[in-house]
């Protein structure tokens, strides 16, 4: 950071809140986005806009309890529902569902790599798809590997302790930083109905990870009791100790039962296990150790073949390759995964923080390790005489009950993960560059006019989609659906789809869909979109009182604000066939997934727009399941 940039939160203060906006606009702006789901049909939109009418009429009461209520709020009148809404309150599992994982790239100098007995060749049906292999061993580079991510993660740590991040900025100006402070320390705690995050200065300040192998968890001291950081090497011996101790107990059948699938399975199901956990004490503390540790590590003994394959490498880090929702601890806001020939992943728990952040740090972590050499010939730097400072944090004592629930666990999690399917597309025909300098238009336009033209050749109807847009030039701003389907992208496609229209009906179709697009970005991150104003509208006529000099509301009022929040066309617009999401140009972020929001016919896809080639990252479920979807056409 040069010596006049601004401190990390330094902006923080002069940031806008994040604005109430007016109710006729998104009212509006909502009904317009409905014309292309309507299909064609006046009528549908004619009863609807008759209902939006009288909604107008009774709902500014609702408009003024959300502009009360927001002056209530520290942060703004969204945060805390979006926080309990979007995320806390949801109880599918983490796994797949609500956590997103990313693979980061390989170092081409590793070394000591473990080989499948008949390895794929280009020639082989499955070359492309690529295949997850076990080989029951942990490997030198493998633990060397880690110790680096481990190193150069608590370096970044270091940085926003200090506010050294400057501080991000768009044209409109300084961004919020606020969720740089939401990543290490970080972990959600189930409970019935709605989970709990903590973070608190026991957890801020530790000075240990948490380390799993094989499903076991063990306490790595990072920092010693002065405060200092343990050396590379020192961290190596502690993982050794770690993968030793795990073999020999294996070895004996002294392992504690796989309570880490929990945490990727439904969140009720983990609420009452961890109710009766808790209640022990030895398990109770090992639970506050995980709580109060920086952020997890997992090491796989598993590969993938080819070796350098994204997509097997992706599903390596979306749900363990072979052994579903095991060896991971879902609820830290950070985890590493690290496989048998040192590939390095991530999965994201989502509540604390949005991708991009996490993103950013991955990406200054990984940039900085790709300039250091790893050498089987050159040792790291350790202390002489050094012991392992881990501790092994135990779930003994487990009864019969909670054993079940790992059982429906893990049954769960195996189902979801044979009903997902996922894979990595890399478009090199052109990237930003060529999309800029001679098509003219926004590259985040084009990647998703792409998207949304492929769903409808493929299904033969429009498809209700997010896209995430950032909220982050206003205080503790997070992110605003940009609804991207709109009538100008619907004549864009049926354009591209009718064989009677020309290059230049084409051309012309297209950059009209280009251009509203980007109206519709500016207006969600500005704080104009529509999809969280009508969620603080609904909280607003469930939760707030009646203001004082309201007066009463009328059954008239009622069943008109009922029947618009219940309108099925808002339902449909809102079931989003394709959720979408766009990250920086990365070098480094191999490959970046996230789970469809709905099952059937619908994909979750997150894109890489670089200079010369798009990345695009792709989930849906299996045909069975999906009645339809094709992840791979």
């Amino acid at each position: 950071m040069s010596s006049n940039a601004p401190p990390m939160l330094s902006q923080q203060s002069a940031l806008p809140r994040l604005p109430v906006p007016p109710l006729e606009q998104t009212v509006t702006r909502l009904l317009e986005s409905l014309s292309p789901i309507a299909d064609g049909r006046p009528s549908a939109l004619a009863a609807v806009s008759t209902k939006a009418a009288n909604f107008l009429q009774a709902a500014e009461r609702l408009q003024q309890r959300l502009i009360s209520y927001d002056k209530t709020q520290s942060g703004s009148w969204l945060e805390a529902w979006w926080l309990e809404l979007a995320y806390l309150s949801w109880r599918e599992g983490l796994c797949i569902n609500s956590s997103y994982w990313i693979v980061l790239a390989d170092d081409p100098r590793a070394y000591g790599l473990a080989t499948a007995p008949a390895p794929l060749v280009p020639s082989d049906p499955g070359y492309s798809a690529g295949r997850v292999c076990d080989s029951g061993s942990y490997g030198e580079f493998q633990i060397r590997r880690a110790v680096k991510y481990i190193q150069h993660t608590l370096d970044y740590k270091e940085r926003i302790d200090s506010g050294l991040i400057p501080v991000d900025r768009t044209k409109a100006g300084p961004l919020c930083m606020y969720q740089y402070t939401r990543i290490f320390g970080v972990t959600r705690i189930p409970r019935p109905g709605c989970d709990e995050l903590r973070q608190d200065s026991a957890t801020t300040h530790a000075r240990t990870i948490t380390v799993v192998v094989e499903d076991q968890l063990y306490s790595v001291q990072v920092y010693d009791d002065a405060g200092n950081r343990r050396r590379d090497g020192d961290l190596e011996d502690d993982l050794q100790a770690i993968v030793a101790d795990v073999g020999e107990r294996s070895a004996r059948g002294d392992l504690d039962p796989a309570v880490t699938v929990l945490t990727a399975g439904h969140r009720d199901r983990w609420a009452a296990a961890y109710a009766k956990l808790e209640q022990q004490p030895a398990i109770r503390a090992t639970l506050n150790a995980i709580q109060e540790s920086l952020f997890a590590v997992s090491l796989d003994t598993t590969f993938s073949d080819p070796p350098n394959s994204v997509n097997a490498h992706q599903q390596t880090f979306k749900c363990h390759g072979t052994n579903p929702g095991h060896n991971r601890w879902y609820d830290k806001c950070i985890s590493y995964m690290v496989d048998r020939n040192g590939t390095v992943g991530y999965v994201g728990e989502h509540s604390p923080c949005d991708a991009l952040i996490p993103a950013f740090m991955l990406e200054h972590v990984s940039k900085a390790i790709s300039k250091e050499e790893l050498s089987s010939t050159q040792p790291s730097a350790r202390t002489s005489g050094y012991q392992p400072q881990v501790q092994r944090l135990r779930f003994a004592g487990i009864d019969d009950e909670v054993l079940a629930l790992v059982a429906e666990a893990e049954a769960e999690v195996v189902q979801a993960a044979r009903t997902s399917s996922s894979r990595q597309i890399t478009f090199s025909g052109y990237g930003a560059t060529w999309i800029k300098r001679v098509a003219a238009v926004s590259p985040d336009a084009l990647a998703q006019l792409a998207l949304q033209l492929t769903y409808y050749r493929i299904h033969g109807v429009l498809a209700p989609t997010y896209e995430t847009a950032s909220t982050r030039q206003f205080l503790h701003g997070r992110t605003e659906n940009a609804r991207p389907l709109t009538p100008e992208m619907a004549r864009f496609i049926r354009t591209m789809c009718d064989s009677s229209s020309s290059t230049t009906d084409k051309h012309n179709a297209l950059t009209d869909a280009a251009k509203k697009h980007q109206a519709m970005l500016r207006n969600a991150s500005s704080g104009g979109g529509v999809d969280r104003h009508m969620l603080g509208l609904r909280m607003a006529y469930r939760r707030l009182a009646p203001l004082p000099n309201e007066g009463p509301m009328s059954d008239d009022e009622r069943r008109a604000i009922e029947e618009f929040f219940d309108e099925p066309l808002l339902a449909r617009a809102s079931s989003f066939h394709l959720s979408t999401s766009g990250l920086f140009p990365s070098k480094y972020l191999v490959h970046t997934g996230f789970g469809c929001v709905v099952p059937e016919q619908a994909y979750g896809i997150n894109y890489i727009i670089e200079g010369e080639r798009i990345k695009f990252g792709i989930e849906g479920k299996t045909a069975d399941v999906g009645k339809g979807t094709d992840v791979g056409r």
